[in-house]
C-alpha cells in the first residue's frame, strides 16, 4: 500500500466541487441503461456526473476530496422491478448484496475500497439502485424501470443538493 499511496498524482486543487454522481451501466443492456439515462437527466439539470470511461479506477482522482458521492446503478435484490433503493453507506463499503452488476475486473465498489485505502475517497457515499429485470444485450429497458427514472433523478438531485427547478416530464 505504501507504494500505491506515493505513486498516485496529487488531487486537483482549487475546485469547489463537494458532491457528484457516478452513473453506471450500459445503454445496450435493458435495465442496465438506467445509469446512463439518469446521468443524462442529471447533467441537463446542472449536476456533476463523473465519468469512469469504463474503468472505475479512473475515479480515484475525480472523487478524491468530495464530501458526497452518489452511485447510481441497476440492482438485483428480488424486489419488484422499478423499486428505487437508497442506501447511505456513509464512509463504509458499498453493499455487495444489492447485486451491483459490473462487467469490469475492478468495479466501483472495489475502486472505492482502494480509494479509501490510499486516502482518495469521498467522505460519504450513497447508493441509489433501481431494481432491474432485463439485462440482455440489445433488450429494451423494462416499463417498470423506465417509470422509475423520474423518482431516481429526484432522489439523486436531493442527495447532491441540486434544486429541481427545471424538471421536465419525460
Amino acid at each position: 500500500m505504501h507504494l500505491l499511496r506515493d505513486a498516485l498524482p496529487a488531487t486537483r486543487g482549487g475546485t469547489a466541487l463537494t458532491s457528484a454522481a457516478v452513473c453506471l451501466g450500459s445503454p445496450y443492456r435493458g435495465d442496465d441503461a438506467v445509469g446512463p439515462r439518469v446521468a443524462e437527466r442529471l447533467r441537463e439539470r446542472g449536476a456533476v456526473v463523473l465519468d469512469c470511461a469504463d474503468e472505475p479506477t479512473r475515479l480515484l482522482d475525480e472523487w478524491a476530496g468530495l464530501e458526497a458521492l452518489v452511485v447510481v446503478d441497476a440492482v438485483v435484490t428480488g424486489s419488484a422491478p422499478g423499486t428505487v433503493h437508497r442506501v447511505d453507506v456513509g464512509d463504509g463499503s458499498l453493499p455487495r448484496d444489492l447485486g451491483l452488476a459490473s462487467t469490469h475486473a475492478v468495479g466501483v465498489a472495489d475502486a472505492l475500497e482502494l480509494g479509501r485505502a490510499v486516502g482518495r475517497a469521498p467522505h460519504r457515499v450513497v447508493l441509489v439502485g433501481v431494481e432491474g429485470v432485463t439485462f440482455g444485450m440489445g433488450e429494451e429497458m423494462s416499463p417498470a424501470v423506465a417509470s422509475a427514472l423520474d423518482e431516481t433523478v429526484s432522489t439523486v438531485l436531493a442527495e447532491l443538493g441540486v434544486e429541481e427547478s427545471c424538471t421536465s416530464a419525460r
